[in-house]
């Protein structure tokens, strides 16, 4: 996917199939179908139909299902999650079958913007309450580039609207900076005889996060009402929702990862009738949204781009 981390994604790579001279990028950054002008008809309606369907019914409530989990591990010292409404916005089904990882970065921005309707957030009324579609959100995108933001993007990928070409962080923050929705980008990549690309990414994300804590004997998990973060990282990107520290001193970031969907228990667990009735969510469903050290350790470079909340 187009980004900041040319070097370490392979951006710009000297391979003739990766990446042309006229700067258009490859397979590698944009996925299978980095040159496809437009995809099937009968995709686009299929996808089309069954998107608006899953992001009427996209899960708001799974960080306070979060929140039950973290505060009733035994191991967690401290947590802090970010604003509780944001929703969980995962792969689409197709035919019975899910779209595969296309859209992911399309789903991260849907993510952001669930956040901006939720919190009245600056750039709010632009959306009129509504998450765009990921047709509406790649016109957006082409709308930006029109006005210069990232331009370079039109470039890089031949365009977008009506296919299948992955996209990365200076798409999302071109399409929020054209609304006037602040945002700040962030890159970390492994230093030498230095910190590691995840050490500068843990350290940055719990500083974001802590900032919020103005209490000297904040509760173990804190909700702070803070916007996610987008996520970038080599072939895949997600959405920050939280960072937890454990007692023996490690830490992982909590994600809402687009490549998958909230399992069925956890969806009737962010239900807000099963939280009437008492029902203990099982701690076995916190799994899927940890990235510990051991996942993230194994990449050179992230990305990051987090909008700012409203003072």
């Amino acid at each position: 996917m187009p980004g900041l981390l040319g070097g370490c994604f392979g951006i710009f790579s000297s391979k003739r199939d990766d990446a042309e001279i006229d700067g258009r990028l490859g397979k590698r950054d944009l996925g299978p179908y980095a040159y496809e002008k437009k995809m099937p008809d009968w995709l686009y309606r299929l996808l089309e139909d069954e998107e608006k369907y899953h992001l009427e019914h996209a899960p708001s409530g799974i960080s306070d299902v979060l929140l039950k989990l973290l505060e009733q591990d035994p191991d967690v010292e401290t947590a802090c999650l970010c604003h509780p409404a944001v929703r969980y916005v995962g792969k689409v089904k197709v035919g019975g079958k899910d779209e595969g990882n296309e859209f992911c970065g399309y789903h991260n921005i849907q993510m952001l913007v669930s956040y901006v309707n939720a919190a009245e957030a600056p750039g709010s009324e632009k959306f009129a309450g509504v998450v765009p579609t990921i047709w509406e959100t790649q016109g957006m995108i082409e709308e930006a580039w029109d006005q210069g933001f990232n331009e370079s993007g039109r470039v890089q990928t031949g365009g977008i609207r009506g296919t299948r070409k992955h996209i990365g962080t200076p798409e999302a923050q071109a399409l929020f900076s054209s609304l006037k929705i602040p945002c700040k980008a962030d890159r970390f990549e492994d230093i030498k005889d230095g910190a590691r690309a995840y050490e500068q990414l843990f350290d940055s994300v719990e500083h974001y996060f802590s900032t919020s804590i103005s209490t000297s004997h904040p509760p173990k998990v804190h909700n702070t009402g803070l916007p996610p973060i987008y996520l970038q990282r080599p072939g895949h990107s997600m959405t920050i929702v939280g960072i937890e520290k454990r007692k023996d001193g490690s830490r992982s970031l909590l994600v809402f990862d687009p490549a998958y969907n909230p399992c069925k228990e956890m969806s009737r667990m962010s239900d807000p009738a099963s939280a009437a009735n008492g029902t203990e969510p099982s701690m076995s469903l916190i799994k899927p949204y940890r990235r510990d050290e051991k996942y993230l350790k194994r990449f050179r470079a992230f990305e990051t781009l987090r909008l700012v909340a409203p003072v």
